[in-house]
């Protein structure tokens, strides 16, 4: 399997970000009344470095649009931005409370959210049974949308859901070829956190590396419970592998298994890890690069499911730092592309004249999932599927420079031959 290399994205058509820093062109004001974008997402411990930047990305994307659309003022209140995450790491039961909560408030037409997929399983249930609109900007395995496990999670119910990432089934693929083409590993060690994203990114990761012709010396799985990562380590040094590859996010193990690998004298060969590990530079608190600590300057990689370069990127990185103080890393992009997204659709359901808030919502909805749309987005044009699954099969491969995520390229994993 090969991926081709897009570098600038030249092959997806995209808005400028000037265009899309504009407000609606139809908004007329807010004399509807007032709504609200819900956030759900987990803001404690390492899962707030992964958080924060989709949040402000979120917010930027309101203020861009002037607060409105369709008619309607657009706020975010605390009391609708809800945390998932229980004792610093994400709980899909805290989740799914949170989720009834907001499909119980009338003026929440739309959720962005949530970051990890176990929690978003827990979650769509809950919103697709309110027909609540529900955008994820980094949910990324397969089950939440395709096959017998989504359509039980829907209930029968038509579709909420979309997601501006795409999945696991593509970012697995793409990490395992960087790994054996570019990186030149010919065999891996691969260990995974049990979860649902943790285990299913390492399956997919697993099955294309040996497919490109690299062997998996061992495969473990190691709860984010687990005490002692030194002994699995030592263990997998020697069989000799030329890579390791985390399956996971820095929560569930991500840097404590990198330290016990440096420990077992594997810090010569390259840690790959998902988009669970990219989440932030060495300056912020509790993410993968401050917990791995100086070590992490050479060897480490890491995908995003999602594009890490696109038009118009110098001015969203310069209109984020302008407004937080702080270069925008991570789903920050994706974040103000969900926000851009219930824009548009609010735009076309405010323009329906909805009866009341429940009629919005339902609007809404429909609005959202319509596949006949194509979205202009500060990442480039975006339509979904029936499933709600993004058009955009883009992966991007980062390396570590400096203390920060260094993006080295993108791989269109819809050419892939």
């Amino acid at each position: 399997m090969k991926l081709r290399n897009i570098g600038v994205l030249a092959t997806v058509a995209v808005v400028a970000f000037s265009a899309c820093n504009q407000p609606p062109a139809a908004s007329g004001g807010a004399t509807k009344g007032t709504v609200n974008f819900a956030i759900e997402l987990p803001q404690q411990g390492s899962e707030k470095a992964a958080s924060d930047p989709i949040i402000n990305g979120i917010k930027l994307a309101v203020k861009d649009a002037g607060g409105a659309a369709g008619g309607y003022k657009i706020e975010i209140p605390n009391s609708v931005i809800k945390d998932d995450a229980l004792n610093g790491v994400h709980d899909p039961q805290t989740g799914a409370a949170n989720m009834s909560q907001l499909v119980a408030i009338p003026e929440v037409i739309g959720v962005i959210g949530p970051l990890n997929s176990n929690v978003g399983a827990a979650q769509i249930p809950i919103s697709s049974a309110a027909g609540l609109a529900h955008c994820s900007p980094a949910n990324t395995n397969p089950d939440l949308t395709k096959g017998e496990a989504a359509a039980d999670l829907r209930g029968g119910k038509p579709n909420n859901y979309i997601r501006v990432v795409t999945t696991d089934d593509v970012q697995g693929p793409a990490a395992a070829v960087y790994t054996f083409e570019t990186l030149g590993a010919q065999s891996v060690y691969i260990i995974d956190d049990t979860e649902i994203f943790g285990k299913g990114v390492a399956d997919t990761f697993e099955t294309a590396f040996e497919e490109a012709g690299g062997t998996v010396v061992k495969r473990d799985g190691a709860p984010r419970t687990t005490q002692d990562y030194v002994s699995l380590m030592t263990a997998a040094a020697a069989l000799n592998p030329e890579a390791i590859y985390f399956g996971g996010v820095t929560a569930s193990g991500g840097a404590r298994i990198y330290q016990a690998a440096q420990q077992a004298g594997l810090e010569d060969i390259p840690y790959i890890g998902p988009d669970g590990i990219n989440d932030g530079d060495a300056a912020t608190p509790d993410s993968f690069l401050n917990l791995a600590g100086d070590a992490a300057e050479e060897g480490v990689y890491s995908t995003l499911a999602g594009i890490g370069t696109f038009e118009g990127k110098e001015e969203f990185d310069a209109a984020y730092e302008a407004e937080y103080g702080i270069a925008a890393t991570g789903y920050a992009a994706q974040g103000y592309t969900c926000a851009q997204i219930f824009l548009d659709a609010l735009e076309r359901a405010g323009a329906t004249n909805p009866a009341d808030l429940t009629a919005l919502r339902e609007a809404m909805r429909v609005a959202v999932t319509d596949t006949s749309i194509t979205y202009e987005t500060v990442q480039g044009d975006i339509q979904f599927d029936e499933f709600g699954d993004t058009s955009q099969l883009i992966v991007s491969i980062y390396s570590v420079e400096g203390g920060s995520w260094l993006f080295e390229e993108q791989v269109d994993y819809a050419t892939a031959e």
